[in-house]
């Protein structure tokens, strides 16, 4: 994304149209109004919206807006309803492309007899998500040739999930109404200020409600608010979406039933056909629509559900029992079909500067019907993109490995000693021991080193590492550190133990930058097909999904003398730090609102948590069980002494053969036996293999073991292994945002 300034892309805004828009905008941040405004801005920085400012709109510009109409009528003749649109915008449009769009709008709208509001809100989603397509983020390091998998991965663990989080609050939070300390949405204010209106002019203007992309999500939130109260309106006259970035439950839990009982008249969706939604792409990078990314990446769980996906549309049986009941009320373009049913946008950023879709919605607004008389409308102006993810290139293809080309061999290997307040002393040294086994074995190693390990530096490495392997390749990942637990932010844990997350701690760790399963599993689902993934991990917590120890359980643990425990615990503050790190700050009773109708909506993700399932690119050999520790003597981990004596040994043992041998040359002292998990016929092949050789089978049929064969073998499994967890990404794209 190119690095400009909102006072620079706002420049052609000049003080007199800002003064304009003050009577057609609502502009919210964080959800809420500003305290002072001035009548005739400078800049687009100085543009503010008070609740005062919210009442004139509509006692005063809107009340003479609509006597204006009345005067136009024929005389003697019943005047109609004055329209009023409420717009919305998308989620990647920050305050300056928001007022642009409003101020491009505008007088297309008057000049058609329509009085717009638009809701401006700021996100800050824009930014990361063009880091994340860009490779920086938050560090310097870049990627090799991307795969969707791997944008997917990247998108949600360098920050998407956190910024679609706080984005999907401020839109709550704008609509929320005045808590006990006085504090109200600013577009709650706005619903207010119509209810009382409509209720003194009674058949004086009727509503019509438009979002594109995330400004559904808006909508969804902003919509009900106007049949709340005494002064409750009677009815929502249509609701029109352009490509909506609204998950469906959330759709069905808010909007549909208004749509099933009639208070709103007319609900209709334009958005992509399938095909072109995965013809779409977003950056150059990405290839598909960026609604897809919305699903597999930004959303909570894996796959979720947007209304803009007509894949999504045809499993949600509510959903389209209502759209099918009126051809009209879907739009699956590109079509022409009728007046009020055309849209040529082939990108999920065109819909709102497209004029056969701009031109349709005014139709329905002003219920133009479909016939063959002249055109009476003035004709939409349509313009270049304000907003786009940069650098937009032509899609290329997804990587592909060359078939008979010579498998490569490439590892990772990490080691972390120099920790501030609890160090290590083995770590490193582990890395370099593992890092000349693998070196041994003919691989290509890449090493990161203590105050190098940080989380993103480890996170980009280890995606880097799997996104640049191709058919037949094979990947070797080793870390060495502490491992910890931290809290479940997605609600996909809930053992017996408590909502918990395994984490790996990086260098920085403490400042809340820690890798969870999710983050991992992330990672190994964009392994791509025909490549070999193994992991070998020195630490606590690194085997399973499920919290093994509790901090009381950890202080209780045998610790033999001269070893030391490769687990820390987290205090309050610092998982307060992971918490702001990665989910949606909710530092007042304001934000805490917000989030709470945030998740009530998202009625999918709270029925049940997502089904654990079995690693099946990756397999995984931890140091120990989970409800044991990982030890460290004479300057070495207890696992990696034993693994590479075992691996100088016995190169060809298969995986299971491996992990048993491993485990009995562990010194009985030591309560720690290592964990293998990984699919059934990835266990049981030869260790270091390309998947293009013969597999070596040996071993019972189990995903997970302890080595032994014993009951604990049984009670693993049970515990659901696998670093991997729940990574909720998904396909996407488009060139502009939601």
């Amino acid at each position: 994304m190119a690095d400009t300034t909102t006072a620079a892309r706002g420049a052609d805004l000049r003080p007199a149209d800002l003064a304009a828009l003050r009577k057609h905008v609502v502009h919210t941040a964080d959800g809420k109004l500003d305290a002072t405004s001035t009548a005739r801005p400078a800049s687009v920085d100085a543009f503010a919206t008070t609740a005062d400012d919210v009442r004139r709109m509509i006692e005063q510009d809107l009340a003479a807006f609509v006597e204006q109409q009345v005067k136009k009528a024929p005389a003697g003749d019943v005047p109609a309803p004055v329209p009023v649109l409420i717009w919305a915008h998308g989620g990647l449009t920050d305050k300056a492309a928001g007022l642009r769009t409003a101020h491009h709008q505008t007088a297309w709208w008057k000049k058609n007899g329509v009085y717009p509001i638009h809701l401006v809100w700021e996100s800050g989603l824009m930014t990361t998500l063009a880091d994340v397509l860009s490779g920086r983020a938050t560090g310097s390091r870049g990627f090799t040739d991307l795969t969707d998998r791997a944008v997917e991965a990247a998108a949600r663990i360098l920050g998407g999930r956190k910024f679609w989080d706080d984005m999907k609050l401020d839109s709550a939070a704008a609509c929320l109404p005045a808590l006990a300390d006085g504090t109200q949405g600013g577009a709650d204010v706005l619903a207010a200020a119509l209810r009382e209106y409509m209720t003194a002019n009674q058949g004086a203007v009727e509503l019509h409600i438009a979002g594109h992309s995330a400004g559904s999500i808006y909508h969804s939130h902003f919509v009900p608010r106007l049949f709340d109260g005494d002064d409750a309106v009677d009815h929502v006259a249509s609701v029109t979406f352009l490509a909506p970035a609204v998950r469906v439950d959330t759709f069905e839990a808010t909007l549909l039933p208004l749509a099933e009982t009639g208070r709103i008249k007319d609900l209709a969706i334009f958005t992509m056909d399938e095909t072109h939604e995965k013809r779409d792409n977003t950056g150059g990078v990405y290839r598909k629509s960026l609604l897809y990314l919305v699903s597999r990446a930004f959303e909570a769980e894996r796959d979720a559900k947007i209304l803009g996906l007509e894949e999504h549309l045809r499993r949600a049986g509510r959903t389209m029992g209502y759209l099918g009941d009126d051809p009209a009320r879907l739009v699956l373009g590109p079509v022409a079909r009728g007046r009020r049913s055309r849209t040529q946008a082939t990108s999920h950023g065109a819909f709102d500067n497209d004029v056969e879709t701009m031109m349709s919605l005014a139709r329905r607004v002003l219920g133009v019907p479909d016939s063959d008389e002249p055109e009476r409308l003035t004709v939409f102006p349509s313009r270049g993109r304000d907003v786009a993810v940069e650098p937009v290139r032509p899609p290329r293809p997804e990587p592909a490995g060359v078939r008979g080309a010579t498998p490569r061999k490439l590892a990772l290997c990490i080691g972390i000693d120099a920790y501030p307040k609890d160090p290590l002393n083995g770590c490193v040294a582990d890395a370099e021991a593992w890092g000349e086994a693998f070196r041994g074995a003919g691989f290509e190693v890449e090493s990161i080193r203590n105050a190098d390990a940080t989380r993103d530096v480890i996170l980009r490495a280890m995606l880097d590492k799997v996104s640049a392997a191709r058919d037949g390749d094979v990947v070797a990942i080793q870390f060495a550190g502490h491992g910890t637990f931290v809290p479940d932010l997605d609600g996909d844990e809930t053992d017996a133990f408590g909502p918990s997350d395994e984490a790996l701690c990086p260098v920085d760790f403490r400042d809340g930058s820690l890798i969870v399963d999710d983050d991992l599993g992330a990672i190994w689902d964009a392994i791509p097909d025909g490549v070999a993934v193994s992991l070998f991990f020195d630490s606590c917590h690194s085997g399973t999904v499920n919290r093994g120890l509790t901090r009381s359980q950890f202080a209780q643990k045998r610790i033999p003398a001269g070893a030391k425990p490769r687990m820390t615990v987290l205090d309050a503050a610092e998982e307060d730090a992971y918490r702001a790190q990665r989910a949606a700050a909710l530092s007042d009773p304001f934000r805490r609102a917000a989030w709470a109708r945030v998740v009530q909506v998202e009625t999918d993700r709270a029925a049940e948590p997502p089904t654990p399932h079995e690693a099946n690119r990756e397999v995984l050999v931890s140091a120990c069980q989970p409800d044991q520790v990982a030890l460290e003597t004479n300057g070495h981990g207890v696992f990696t002494t034993a693994a590479l004596t075992v691996l100088g040994k016995s190169p060809d043992l298969s995986y299971r053969e491996f992990v048993r041998a491993v485990s009995d040359i562990i010194d009985d002292d030591y309560e720690q036996r290592p964990l293998l998990s990984a699919a059934e016929d990835l266990g049981g092949r030869a260790l270091l293999t390309s998947l293009r050789d013969a597999p070596t089978i040996a071993g019972p049929k189990a995903a997970h073991t302890d080595g032994r064969g014993s009951a604990a073998e049984v009670r693993t499994a049970a515990i659901v292994a696998i670093l991997r967890a729940t990574a909720d990404l998904l396909e996407a794209g488009g060139a502009d945002a939601p």
